[in-house]
């Protein structure tokens, strides 16, 4: 879930963001390739990778504004915001977690949000916390309209 931006950053820490299989003799220049901007020259040691993700969300547009209920975030009217799911859809569904950035390192709060799922109404999308606490977590998606 993106590694640090400021203190200390383990090799361990970028090797597990990073899905490497290295446990020893880690490769900060092979890692670097992975960055979301890739860096190809002289790394300045942990610095490069401060806030990093291995994140790849799909991105999506929804309305940020959140309300009580299905039918009433179906009535706002505005589908203009981005988010990110972690999905492998393209909108997303049931047990999904939803981002406000593509480096998925923030999450959607808990609400019910009008989004755009393809249909021509749209659709709205409950999420939660999970079982830790943490928001951002799809509980359950509907249709708007008829």
């Amino acid at each position: 879930m993106a590694l640090p931006t400021s203190g200390p950053i383990s090799m361990s820490m970028v090797a597990t963001e990073f899905s490497s299989s290295q446990t020893a003799n880690i490769s900060l220049f092979g890692l670097a390739s992975e960055l979301s901007t890739p860096v190809t020259t002289n790394i300045e040691l942990a610095a490069d990778f401060y806030g990093e993700s291995a994140f790849s969300g799909t991105a999506f547009s929804y309305n940020s504004e959140g309300a009580e209920t299905g039918n009433a975030a179906c009535a706002l009217e505005e589908i203009g915001d981005t988010a990110y799911h972690d999905g492998s859809g393209t909108y997303p569904v049931a047990n999904d977690h939803v981002y406000t950035n593509s480096t998925g390192t923030t999450l959607v709060p808990a609400g019910t949000y009008k989004y755009d799922n393809g249909n021509l109404s749209g659709g709205f999308m409950v999420v939660v916390e999970d079982n830790s606490g943490n928001p951002g977590l799809v509980q359950s998606t509907g249709n708007c309209g008829k």
